[in-house]
């Protein structure tokens, strides 16, 4: 039954040149006919209607209508098949499958194809977020099937396509509910590799998204360790996120790994974390704004200021300590504004005692403010703890 729902998919596969229905409308447009209604007609309801609208998409593609070949997937092919899916949950349909995974990475390049097409033109680019409602919709049809284990094992991939698409939408909350009926369904330890990773990739993401660098940290090198090592590009794009997390715990990583995976514009980035140079942070962050912009990692470079500032600050302690060894443990807030100074940064007096009193109530730093002195009075022992205990989230946000 599922060689026939695979067969079926490869026959209507839209993204597939060497499909039937690619076929028939490629001559369709070459010609410049429409799709015609007569051999249709021999087609059972509903996929007369079905195999109609997926030819006039692909038709549409032809012609380069993006937007409407979208349309025409969306909300006639692949909004009765998940219809199909949601009518009979049981074993039965179980050949919809096949065909059910495919529409569903088709609605993903259609919709993105279509909002590009859009953005170009001036148009509302509104495409993607209701090819997300149908995926949705898929979705649902296989993860609530009580009789199929078949059918809740492959709502595993339809996660993984839904994850894009909220990335690339920016509606990174929505991937919480799927993720959590995955969990709650157990269906995670079953997935095929290629989908742990996806899904740890994605969770690792959310969670550094939530500031929650541990879980982050977790994720994410779960979905490294795991990429195939002929997927350089993945492990790469992993990379990318994980690098910025492992910094925040206190990790940083190696000028060879940087190199080795393109990844150069985090070498200024790890070398003002390792050495207090928060003049060079900035102004990476200044040169790259773009590009962590657009890759998602500009908010978590931006929170390394705070560790920068603990490296600079943990130097001013030890040259205070060999100068004046009877106050080893009260650090002039002066030795800080000096030492910025160099760097070329003027701080308002008030606010750098403000990050100075935020590394003590985040935990970078063990001791007290004495405002009146200005003086950072350090703790005796472990005045600098490991960042494992460092309070990373923001203490007082609203959960």
């Amino acid at each position: 039954m599922r060689v026939g729902g695979r067969r079926l998919a490869d026959l209507l596969s839209p993204a597939s040149a060497s499909s039937r229905a690619f076929a028939i409308a490629h001559a369709l447009a070459s010609a410049g006919r429409g799709v015609p209604e007569g051999p249709l007609s021999a087609l059972p309801a509903p996929w007369r209607g079905m195999v109609g609208s997926l030819l006039n998409s692909l038709v549409a593609q032809h012609k380069g209508e993006r937007g409407n070949a979208c349309k025409q997937y969306r909300d006639g092919y692949a909004a009765a098949l998940a219809s199909l899916l949601n009518e009979d949950k049981g074993p039965d349909t179980e050949w919809l499958i096949p065909p059910a995974l495919a529409a569903a990475g088709a609605l993903q390049l259609l919709g993105a194809a279509a909002d590009e097409e859009a953005s170009r033109s001036g148009g509302a680019a509104n495409q993607l977020s209701q090819c997300a409602i149908k995926l949705q919709d898929f979705f649902r049809g296989l993860a609530t099937s009580r009789s199929s284990q078949a059918k809740r094992d492959a709502s595993v991939a339809i996660v993984c396509v839904m994850m894009k698409v909220y990335f690339k939408l920016n509606t990174i909350n929505n991937c919480k509910q799927p993720l959590l009926q995955l969990e709650t369904n157990k269906l995670f330890d079953k997935a095929k590799e290629a989908h742990k990773v996806t899904l740890r990739y994605y969770t690792g993401r959310l969670a550094a998204y939530d500031e929650d660098f541990e879980k982050a940290d977790e994720h994410l090198s779960f979905a490294f360790e795991h990429c195939l090592s002929s997927s350089r590009n993945n492990e790469r794009r992993v990379l990318r996120y994980l690098i910025p997390v492992k910094m925040l715990l206190g990790v940083l990583p190696s000028e060879a790994l940087l190199q080795r995976y393109g990844l150069t514009e985090y070498e200024p980035v790890r070398r003002a974390v390792a050495t207090g140079d928060l003049a060079l942070l900035l102004s990476t962050l200044e040169a790259n704004q773009v590009r962590f912009i657009q890759a998602g990692t500009y908010l978590l470079l931006e929170r390394l200021q705070l560790l920068v500032l603990r490296t600079l600050f943990r130097k001013c302690a030890a040259v205070h300590r060999e100068l004046n060894p009877a106050k080893a443990h009260q650090v002039p807030v002066a030795a800080l504004e000096a030492a910025l100074r160099l760097q070329g940064i003027e701080k308002d007096p008030l606010e750098l005692q403000c990050l100075l009193a935020n590394l003590i109530f985040r935990k970078y730093i063990k001791g007290y403010l004495a405002y009146k002195s200005r003086v950072v009075v350090l703790a005796k022992a472990d005045a600098f703890p490991q960042l494992s205990a460092a309070q990373l989230q923001d203490p007082m946000a609203t959960q």
